[in-house]
């Protein structure tokens, strides 16, 4: 049902938003193992795996540099809650 409503008059299917997410997740994950080790995030560790997940680059349309804000959001929440800190 959920798929069928999705997917039935709207701008992006399902599946696309899902691979979205997940592909925002995988970096965040990605960037975050930098965080726990206390390293730097540079412009070129986010850009090279966003180009890694987003099986493109920026230049070509397969991401934006709004895209890769959002991962790094996501990655300081993922490395906040690994630090045991809640947000509720």
């Amino acid at each position: 049902m959920v798929s069928l409503i999705a997917t039935q008059g709207t701008l992006f299917d399902l599946e696309t938003v899902l691979d979205y997410g997940q592909s925002i997740l995988n970096v965040a994950q990605e960037l975050t193992k930098s965080l726990i080790e206390q390293r730097t995030i540079s412009t070129r560790t986010i850009q090279a795996q966003m180009n890694r997940y987003f099986l493109g680059t920026a230049a070509s349309g397969a991401w934006q540099w709004k895209d890769a804000y959002e991962a790094v959001e996501v990655a300081q929440i993922l490395y906040l809650r690994q630090k045991g800190i809640s947000f509720y």
